[in-house]
């Protein structure tokens, strides 16, 4: 799809290309993001566990695929991630991994019609994610804001 919207035959030749070459070479890009989601566990703001790498990993690839072919929007995958306790850093490093697994596999010409279909769906899915982080970042304000409050009234005379 471009950018105002219309979708080009050639596009959906394209998304059924990539998702010919995912169904390929799935295990490499499992593998290549379990392991940005093993580094992520090292991280102090992820909470991840670490039972939980491949099926995050298996998941993510699996939505990428059902987006390719069905352009279900990945806003809620996005809030998924985040609520499961990753942060933004290994989101964006998949989101790398993704494109250089597509940059070693396709045609020169392929290339940029192929990160503009990728980066469709990495958009929606940090729209997500920052939608769902806004959330728990309001949640959390509120709840001191409550315990404040309660605070407040206790100590005055």
């Amino acid at each position: 799809m471009s950018a105002n919207g219309y979708h080009h035959p050639a596009d959906s030749n394209l998304k059924a290309r990539l998702a010919q070459l995912v169904d390929v070479d799935r295990t490499q890009l499992a593998q290549s993001y379990q392991r940005v989601l093993q580094e992520a566990l090292f991280s102090r703001r992820t909470t991840i566990r670490p039972n939980m790498v491949k099926q995050i990993a298996s998941d993510e690839i699996d939505l990428f695929i059902s987006f390719l072919q069905t352009s279900q929007e990945a806003v809620a995958r996005g809030a998924a991630l985040q609520q499961i306790g990753l942060n933004e850093q290994p989101v964006l490093r998949m989101s790398q991994v993704t494109r250089q697994f597509f940059a070693a596999r396709l045609r020169n010409e392929e290339i940029a019609s192929a990160l503009e279909i990728i980066d469709a769906y990495q958009e929606q899915l940090m729209l997500g994610f920052i939608q769902s982080l806004e959330k728990e970042v309001f949640r959390v304000q509120e709840r001191t804001r409550q315990a404040y409050e309660r605070v407040s009234e206790r100590e005055r005379p």
